[in-house]
């Protein structure tokens, strides 16, 4: 039987094309997510491999919702997480300015609000944070339950946890501080399962030509690399820091699956060692 490859988040902006490239990969690919939706795509290539994943619903702070499907799981993804605290950012940039209509352009790896307006959870220590230290640890105690010679194949483990490269201008520190202590207390469990932490950048869709919030974002971010590049010639280290290239979900999944299958990586996996794989 083929890796169990659980992705939590799986039906989301990156968490999607995570599922995709797993199941291409050869996995049995299962998605958790609150609603447990199957993403809607209209583009044939879409249909065939969602066909391939399991679609499940579950709760991420309530372990006892999913932790049976870690029991025979190789690899773990968590691909959920906020960038702002105040939700009310996705339902305004949620909206194409030509049409009005609705899309998840914006959802930075977390698909639709994964919980209501009013919930306690809606901040960066439990979205960012807690909510993955809570899936590592319910994935190390279905390892600690195996015995002691099941935990001694670490290398055929890994937990991938859905970072940032850097804050965002005019985005809280809260963020990116809540992902660097996310990372930390992963890190510590690499003695059950390989902890790989995914830096991206600012993340666009190689196969959406939708006109909205992100693609225009992307326009905008590219323009301005491009400008430190050729014109600064990225000569200006506080530019360098501050204008950072952007990176498709299909880089960053396929770099995941890269880093999962080998089996003797685990740590940080920077914006620029994405780019190159």
């Amino acid at each position: 039987m083929a890796p169990k490859f659980v992705v939590f988040g799986g039906n989301g902006f990156l968490g999607k094309r995570i599922c995709q490239n797993a199941v291409t990969a050869g996995y049995q690919v299962v998605s958790v997510s609150r609603s447990g939706k199957v993403p809607h795509s209209t583009e044939l290539n879409d249909k065939q491999w969602i066909q391939e994943v399991q679609w499940t619903a579950a709760d991420i702070f309530k372990p006892d919702s999913y932790h049976a499907l870690l029991k025979d799981a190789a690899n773990v993804v968590h691909s959920l997480g906020i960038l702002l605290e105040n939700e009310n950012y996705k339902k305004t940039l949620s909206k194409s300015p030509t049409t009005g209509s609705k899309s998840s352009l914006f959802s930075l790896g977390a698909g639709p609000n994964p919980l209501r307006k009013s919930s306690p959870y809606f901040t960066y220590e439990m979205m960012n944070k807690q909510s993955a230290i809570i899936l590592a640890n319910t994935f190390k105690q279905e390892i600690i339950k195996k015995g002691k010679k099941e935990q001694a194949k670490i290398n055929e483990r890994s937990f991938t946890y859905i970072s940032a490269d850097k804050g965002f201008p005019m985005i809280p520190s809260g963020y990116i501080n809540s992902k660097r202590e996310a990372e930390i207390e992963i890190e510590r469990m690499h003695e059950y399962f390989r902890p790989i932490i995914m830096r991206p950048g600012f993340m666009f869709d190689e196969h959406r030509n939708a006109i909205g919030p992100r693609s225009f974002i992307h326009s905008a971010l590219e323009l301005l690399y491009c400008g430190n590049k050729f014109l600064l010639q990225n000569k200006l280290q506080f530019m360098n820091d501050l204008i950072r290239p952007t990176v498709s979900t299909q880089q960053v999944s396929h770099s995941i699956l890269t880093k999962v299958e080998d089996s003797n990586f685990k740590g940080i996996v920077t914006l620029e060692e994405i780019l190159k794989t």
